[in-house]
């Protein structure tokens, strides 16, 4: 078959520009806040991840056998391959600040913003047991959406542990209490009624009852470590200048691994509704390294974001330029080169392109400059500049265009 697999996507021209340009920004953004690199393979021992991440994960890895018949999968997402690196160093320094961004694979139900190969883009803090730990992943998320141009969200918050402290409180086993919060977790999707509907298949009617009125409010459940992290995460915040954020009793963040502070950035206007950006602690993954490495990180929403950002940028011109030769490749080439060396972007159209054709190629990739190179100009020591934004051109020197001052 020759078509594109379900799922997947391609990116050519305008939006793989975009693409681009916001993985810079959350680079430097991550960056800012001293977390640095960390690279994994794209695949690993499947068991690897039905072991760390919980059995929910395995219906949705992309599995295969190699040729020597070892087990393998494609990552379905960065946390547990980076924290099989950081267990097996002892020599670094904490705390251990991190981000990767890449490709990750799950099979998942496709819809906008919704793919089975997607980017995640994470930062990870190891080694920090504080809650203020926790605030400065929240902080960082929280300047990088806002860098990507993207507001109109709340941040959610919750801890695990009020959640375990409520489930030991019906006297429901650990193992149950995981596939309960896995349910929860599925209030958006399928609403309360069906999640009441399985929960009572798991846990009986009066649990089930106990647990719906605890989600809507009604039922107070005392947790002392957990209520004592959560209050101290929004003390944070506050320190911040955070205050876009409410607790939210039925957030509970699917994998196993989550064990304290959890939360999740949800937009509530605009073209998207839905989580953009998510994340918790994770203190518990490291013991199943044979470590007790403290963990907390967080991941945007990638591909979410990105429709986001890509209905704001496609009528937007950029202060980019086309040098464009109508009968004088040579002299065009020198032009580009000459800018180009003064690192400003300058694509080239040569004569073999017709005028209109070159005017219509910069209108589609919206360079706002055309650079337009003939004899007739360059015999006055000229070039005409056409700012196809402003529907304008001028003539100008070619010294003067050189220079850039006018950019």
């Amino acid at each position: 078959m020759a078509g594109r697999v379900k799922g997947t996507r391609d990116f050519i021209g305008l939006e793989a520009v975009v693409r681009q340009e916001m993985l810079q920004k959350i680079k430097t953004s991550y960056s800012l806040f001293g977390f640095e690199p960390i690279e994994t393979p794209a695949f690993e021992y499947l068991q690897l991840f039905v072991d760390k991440s919980g059995p929910e994960i395995e219906n949705q890895l992309y599995s295969f056998s190699d040729k020597k018949g070892e087990k393998l999968a494609l990552r379905p997402e960065h946390t547990v391959s980076k924290m099989r690196v950081i267990t097996s160093d002892k020599s670094l320094i904490k705390p251990i600040k991190t981000y990767s961004i890449g490709p990750v694979w799950r099979y998942e139900d496709v819809a906008k913003g919704r793919l089975r190969e997607f980017i995640q883009a994470d930062i990870d803090i190891y080694g920090g047991k504080s809650v203020s730990y926790d605030a400065e992943v929240i902080a960082c998320m929280d300047y990088t959406l806002k860098k990507l141009g993207i507001s109109g969200y709340k941040i959610h918050l919750n801890n695990r542990k009020v959640l375990q402290d409520m489930l030991d409180s019906l006297g429901i086993p650990f193992d149950v209490g995981l596939q309960v919060m896995r349910e929860i977790d599925k209030l958006d999707k399928i609403g309360m009624d069906e999640v009441a509907k399985n929960l009572v298949k798991l846990v009986g009617n009066d649990k089930s009852n106990k647990i719906k009125s605890y989600l809507l409010g009604e039922l107070k459940v005392k947790s002392e470590v957990g209520d004592e992290e959560l209050n101290g995460l929004i003390s944070y915040l506050k320190k911040y200048g955070i205050e876009n954020y409410e607790v939210d009793r039925k957030l509970v963040r699917g994998l196993a691994y989550y064990d304290g502070n959890i939360f999740e950035f949800i937009a509530d206007t605009g073209p998207y509704k839905g989580t953009i950006a998510a994340g918790g602690r994770y203190d518990i993954l490291s013991r199943q390294f044979d470590s007790s490495i403290s963990a907390t990180g967080a991941a945007l929403g990638f591909e979410r974001i990105f429709e986001i950002v890509k209905e704001n940028t496609k009528a937007d011109f950029s202060d980019r330029l086309c040098v464009i030769s109508i009968d004088s490749d040579d002299e065009a080439i020198r032009t580009a080169t000459a800018i180009r060396y003064k690192d400003v972007f300058a694509d080239l159209l040569l004569s073999d392109v017709s005028l209109s054709k070159a005017l219509a190629y910069c209108d589609s990739k919206k360079i706002r400059y055309a650079v337009l190179i003939g004899k007739k100009d360059l015999e006055r020591g000229e070039v005409t500049l056409r700012d196809l934004k402003e529907k304008k051109e001028r003539r100008m020197k070619l010294s003067d265009l050189e220079s850039l001052n006018w950019l």
